[in-house]
This record gives C-alpha cells, structure tokens and sequence, in this order.
C-alpha cells in the first residue's frame, strides 16, 4: 500500500487517483472520488491531479467483463478457485475481480458495505470503508483475507481478517465473515501495521509479514485454524527494515524463505519510483541477506524487478496460488507472480495489474519472467538445441544437364536437402504437405515463427516464411498429427504457452490439452506433456 506515514494532500490524491474503487451501487465517476479532501487535512486535492484523472480511461462498471488486466493497485496474491482468478485491492470496501482465463477481467463488487466495527474501533480515524493492500490465502476449506485500516499521516493502524468457503458471489456458500483484528500498531510502536503477507511455510505454520515505511517489516505466526495471532499484543520479530520500504511478501523454494518487498517512493504516477527488492534465509525468521550478503534489516535488497519499458514502479508482488492444482495453492508446473504498476504508460498512466512467469536462476534466486510480445522467434527444442522449422518434403534433387553437352545415359541421384530449405529446381518437387521439423538454425525464414496472442491466453503460431500455422488433428487419446495450414482461429491452432521456473515453455493445444513433443530425432508431434526436454522449448528472438 502507499505511503501512510507521510501526509502530502497532493500524494494522497496520487493514491486514490490510481486506487479508487466506486462501491458496487454507486456510479459516480473515479474523478469525483478522487477530488475528495484528504482526511484530516481540510484541503482538496491539487486541480492539476483532477484534470490528469480525465483523461485516463474508467474502470469498468459491476459484472462487465473487460479485456486487459483490471486497474487496481496494492493487489493482493492472485489465487484460482473453481475455474476461476480472483484478485483483490485496495479501494473502498476491497474491492475485487475474477477472470476465467487471466486476461478477461469482470469486477464483482466490494468485500465490506463498511468495516467491521471491532477492526474500525482499533484504527477510529478511518472513514470506515477504505480498505488497503489486501492479501488471502486458503486454509482448511475457508479463504483467509487479510486487509489493512489505517488513516493518512497515522501509524495507528491494524489488519483485519474476514473469512469465507467461496469467492465466486453467485455461490450459494458465499458469504464473509468477520474475524476482528490480527496484528496492530498505535502509533507509538516502532510500527506501522499495515501491508499484510502471509505464507504457509512447509510444515504448516502460518506466518504474517506487514509494515510500511516506519520501524521494521516484521513477522507474527497465525494459529491456521483461526487464521489470528498466537501472541496478538506482541510485536512480532522485525525482518528488515521499513524505513524506505513496505508491501512484503515471503515465498519459500528449495530450502531458503524468500523476502520481498517495495522500495522507493509510491503513488506518484509516471515518477513513482517503487521498485521491488529480495533476500533470503534458510529460517522465516531471518536473517534475511541479498545476493551481497547485505541483511535487509540493514537497507540490503537485490533488485528483482524495477520500471522498464511503458511500465512504471512494480510492487505488491505476490506468488500466485492455483487452489485447482492443489490444496495448498502450489502450481506444480510453471510458477507466476502477480505485480502492479503505479502507472502503465500504454493505459493512459494508471495503475495496472500484472500476472507473469516467475523464473528461478542457476544460484537460486527468483527471476522475473515476462509474458511473450506479439513478435517473431526462433523456437529451438530443450532436449536437441534444434530449431524448430517448417519442412517440405521433396524427391531427390537431381543435376540438370549443362547447356550444349551431351547427355549422360544416367544422372546421379543428390541427396534430398536437409533443413526448410524448398528447392526451386525443375527436378525436385514436392511430394508430400509441408511438416514440422527440427534441424540447425540457418537464419531461414521456414525456422521464423510470428507468435501473436489470439484470444483468452492463447497465442497463434505463424510461420514466417509460408503464413502457415500449426495446429492439430483431434487424434487418438494422448497423442495428435501436427497440421499446418491457414489460420482460420479454431482451437486445433490455439496454444497456450506456460513458461517453466527455469525458462523452458510448455506448448499446449487449446483443442487436445496434447502439447509439441521432440521424438529425439527430427520430427515433432503432439503428445501429453511430461516434464522433460522433449517437451520443453527455448523461445526467443531470431
């Protein structure tokens, strides 16, 4: 979440310009909110900051599905459940989306008509009913949220905890309930309790980091059964320090617990200045050090990720949790990550949600990833280093006869071409469909592939040379021909492209669920995936 601890009316009207959320029955517009006076501070906000918010793009009313990542920010972990993608962020009430796919978001509404009066009694200088920087989990069949309530320029502040069986609100179990307050600070603790994240480590412990910009980042255990603090009136044990940081998150993998969290300033649009930094311990208490060996109670942090390109000041990292996977949340397969952006210049400068590989480097530190541009590449198998290429099969080439001599009562047979390479000779024809094929990369355009998103989270895959696109036949169970032909937009041509932790793509037909498959010669085919080289693939420029 933002910077609570420093009243600026004029960046307080930053928040709420990129985090505002209009509770379900109103229709006002995001401008109107965000002209609000600061609370407290007797003034409005700077008219500069009103005239950027028109001519940004609205969000979307209540049940109108969108195409594009939602404008949210501090979202929380991105989890699925039942089919669906539920995210939820800062803004009044807690507001939240789900999505079928990732890409086509819906706004639901509001978690709270108002907060608890037992959270809102801990914090009474809220307004009691905005809510920030949320985080959930699943635990024991219920879903944990965990959201914080503060007031501007305040370090008294407390996170909430609501619970409920289901997310999606047209499920007859839906419902939230009220669990009071799990951690606090009241103003005069080395503290500000806000920014909630919270990991089931192995073993099944359950632990909460929060904090912003005041004292420590600290760290409580949660009794699982109740989601709420052990020892709630202790301050937890401090895990870096919150002097310029806050929004922290712990993930574990392969031994060592992973601390992230935002530095730099937030909520300042295009000069935002957020960027997210890493440590890690073989403990969840810490101490936690950077790849320097530099604590992060001390300031240390390695850069995980930082602006770049249109988008501006990433944080609110979160690992997401597929509940359709397991019960745990783990994916099992590719791992992703979810972010937000204080401003996304290619969506009018507002702050945007983003969902992306998380990718894990040789020394074990996390990586992040990025999800393919419409672009052309090469595709090269993991298992082969080969290229993967379009390939006409010819008769053999045969030697023309030179001009004015006299002809052999024979001509020597050439060997047919290896590679894409489609001969252009009056003596080699084609004598089957063209088909995919592995060989060495000749800088061909027949081993060039467009890879351009289509529809729902899939790509199409075009080869640049012919306009032909792979797709599959229906096939028998477990195994399907490789087709290629026109793109016509039919499943057998849609791919869905999940990139593994250390950087190989699964490439998975939307018809079949079968993906490409090296054969461990030259041929490729469409079988189930098994996490191997075979069915691993390097995408990446030509």
């Amino acid at each position: 979440m933002g910077s609570i601890s420093r009243p600026s009316t004029i960046r307080f009207a930053a928040m709420l310009l990129a985090a505002a959320v209009l509770a379900p029955t109103q229709a006002v517009s995001e401008v109107a909110v965000a002209g609000q006076a600061a609370p407290g501070s007797g003034s409005t906000a700077a008219s500069g900051s009103g005239q950027a918010a028109q001519q940004r793009p609205q969000m979307a009313p209540v049940g109108v599905p969108v195409a594009g990542m939602p404008f949210v920010h501090d979202p929380s972990t991105v989890v699925r459940f039942k089919g669906k993608y539920y995210v939820f962020s800062t803004g009044r009430g807690a507001p939240f989306y789900s999505s079928p796919d990732g890409v086509t978001w819906t706004r639901e509404g509001s978690v709270f008509a108002e907060i608890p009066a037992d959270v809102h009694a801990t914090v009474p200088k809220n307004d009691g009913i905005n809510v920030w920087a949320p985080d959930i989990i699943r635990m024991g069949g219920e879903f944990y949220l965990y959201y914080a309530v503060s007031s501007w320029g305040s370090f008294n502040s407390a996170v909430g905890l609501a619970t409920n069986p289901a997310l999606d609100p047209k499920d007859p179990a839906y419902k939230w309930t009220d669990r009071g307050v799990v951690v606090s600070s009241n103003g005069n603790e080395d503290l500000n309790a806000i920014d909630p994240g919270v990991i089931l480590a192995p073993g099944g412990a359950l632990w909460i980091c929060y904090g912003s910009y005041h004292g420590s980042i600290r760290l409580t255990q949660l009794d699982p059964r109740t989601g709420l603090a052990f020892a709630p009136k202790t301050l937890g044990a401090p895990i870096a320090t919150a002097r310029e940081s806050e929004a922290s998150d712990i993930v574990f993998h392969d031994g060592y617990y992973y601390l992230l969290v935002n530095h730099g300033s937030c909520c300042k649009g295009k000069n935002s200045e957020y960027n997210i930094r890493v440590g890690r311990s073989r403990a969840i208490t810490g101490p936690y050090l950077d790849r320097h060996g530099d604590p992060m109670a001390k300031g240390g942090g390695s850069m995980f990720l930082a602006a770049h390109d249109h988008r501006i000041g990433p944080g609110h990292f979160g690992r997401l949790l597929d509940y359709d996977a397991s019960a745990d949340g783990v994916e099992g397969g590719p791992e992703r990550f979810s972010v937000h952006y204080e401003a996304d210049l290619d969506r009018g400068g507002r702050s945007v949600l983003d969902i992306r590989p998380l990718l894990w480097s040789l020394d074990g530190w996390p990586v992040a990833g990025d999800n393919l541009a419409d672009g052309t590449y090469q595709i090269l198998s993991r298992q082969s280093e080969n290229t993967l290429e379009e390939h006409a099969p010819m008769t053999p080439h045969t030697k023309p006869a030179d001009a004015g001599a006299v002809p052999a009562a024979t001509t020597a047979a050439v060997p047919a071409a290896v590679g894409p390479e489609r001969s252009t000779s009056d003596t080699a024809m084609p004598i089957g469909p063209p088909v995919l094929h592995l060989a060495r990369y000749l800088t061909l355009d027949h081993q060039k592939w467009t890879v351009a998103p289509a529809t729902g989270g899939f790509y199409k895959i075009v080869n640049l040379g012919s306009g032909d696109s792979i797709g599959t036949t229906a096939g028998a169970a477990g195994a399907a021909a490789i087709m290629l032909g026109s793109y016509t937009g039919t499943d057998t041509q849609l791919w869905h492209l999940d990139q593994f932790p250390d950087g190989g793509y699964r490439i998975r037909n939307k018809a079949t669920g079968l993906c490409l498959t090296a054969t461990g010669a030259d041929a490729v085919v469409a079988s189930e995936f098994v996490r191997d080289d075979l069915h691993l693939w390097t995408i990446t420029t030509p």
